[in-house]
């Protein structure tokens, strides 16, 4: 299939879609379709996939990046009630500040938590690097040694 452009002398061109047919030695054209109608946009989309340009092997696999609207909503929302002031911004801190968010967000364990966090744009919004749950751990425990002095700051 493919599509035609046929000119006609004092009317705009006919734009039709067609089939090749073989009949013996010879090759003859057989319309489909009349698409004079259609806007030229709609019509060379249409073209563009008879011709396989839209096919996923033409475009590769599709990507996409990491998930930001959730994680930026909660980090925001951490701000305005001090939850981030409160933590501070060492690296434990903002290991603290993922951990309360993911828990709002995700509610697993803190290895689902990490592998969660592999979707999602936490080095964007957070400014923490790559963690693992030993990390997470470690943070935990260091929150826990100053959490008296972080329930003032709140």
């Amino acid at each position: 299939m493919h599509i035609d452009i046929v000119p006609n002398r004092n009317s705009p061109p006919a734009v039709l879609l067609r089939e090749s047919v073989r009949e013996g030695t010879r090759i003859r054209k057989q319309t489909l379709a009349n698409l004079s109608h259609w806007d030229p946009a709609r019509v060379e989309l249409l073209r563009r996939l008879l011709r396989g340009e839209l096919d996923r092997a033409a475009w590769g696999e599709p990507v996409s990046g990491p998930v930001f609207g959730l994680l930026f909503v909660l980090r925001k929302v951490a701000e305005e009630l001090g939850i981030v002031e409160a933590l501070g911004r060492q690296r434990w801190g903002k290991l603290g500040l993922f951990l309360t968010l993911a828990r709002v967000a995700h509610q697993g364990s803190r290895l689902s938590a990490v592998r969660w966090s592999q979707d999602q744009a936490v080095e964007e919004i957070l400014a923490v690097g790559r963690f693992d749950e030993d990390d997470l751990y470690a943070a935990l425990e260091e929150l826990a040694r100053l959490q008296t002095e972080i329930e003032s700051r709140l």
